[in-house]
């Protein structure tokens, strides 16, 4: 414990050490590939110490998601602000939040390699899109009835994967040859949903 720190400030900085390496780690071995065992070792640390912040490695995936939310939340408000869409201001939209993916491009393909092998991370990413889709309050108020208002917000809930789908497909893998025309596409969908 360094000079003038209080045990729950070394106990913080352990935590948030063990969480930017684990970062680090997954990004550059993949996330199956690292190990408790490696991220305790690189922070100097024992596995116990890292059992004592972390049960398994997918909290720290877990915790990185909820970090990401308010951004992903803040994006997607954008798009449901826009009071007259139409395709030109959905695709310049997706444009942007297109270039938010390209910009964390390592950070979702990490998510990605623990949505497939984590159920606990795959709870963590739909709660999210649950969450996201019950604060779009322009799309969902505008809607007559509580029927009307839970089929909107299944649709958006449903082009919010669609979106990651594709995005994790083109950006993050790199399939992006026909980006430009899944945009398009995207922008037609959610332009449709928008207006439903």
């Amino acid at each position: 414990m360094t000079k003038g720190s209080s045990r729950a400030e070394q106990k913080q900085a352990t935590r948030t050490a063990l969480v930017d390496c684990a970062r680090k780690l997954f990004v550059e071995h993949g996330y199956t590939a690292t190990t408790a065992d490696m991220i305790a070792k690189a922070v100097g640390v024992s596995r116990a110490t890292f059992y004592l912040h972390f049960r398994t490695k997918a909290e720290i995936v877990r915790e990185h998601m909820r970090e990401r939310e308010e951004a992903i939340l803040a994006a997607y408000r954008g798009l449901d602000d826009i009071e007259e869409p139409t395709l030109d201001s959905v695709t310049a939209w997706l444009v942007d939040h297109v270039a938010y993916w390209r910009a964390h491009r390592a950070e979702f393909a990490v998510m990605e390699q623990a949505l497939a092998n984590e159920q606990a991370v795959s709870d963590e990413w739909f709660g999210m899109l649950e969450r996201v889709s019950a604060r779009m309050r322009n799309l969902l108020d505008r809607q007559p009835d509580a029927e009307a208002r839970s089929l909107a917000q299944v649709r958006f809930m449903s082009m919010l994967m669609s979106t990651d789908r594709n995005l994790q497909f083109t950006v993050v893998q790199g399939h992006d040859e026909n980006l430009t025309a899944v945009v398009r596409v995207l922008a037609e969908q959610w332009l449709h949903c928008m207006r439903s």
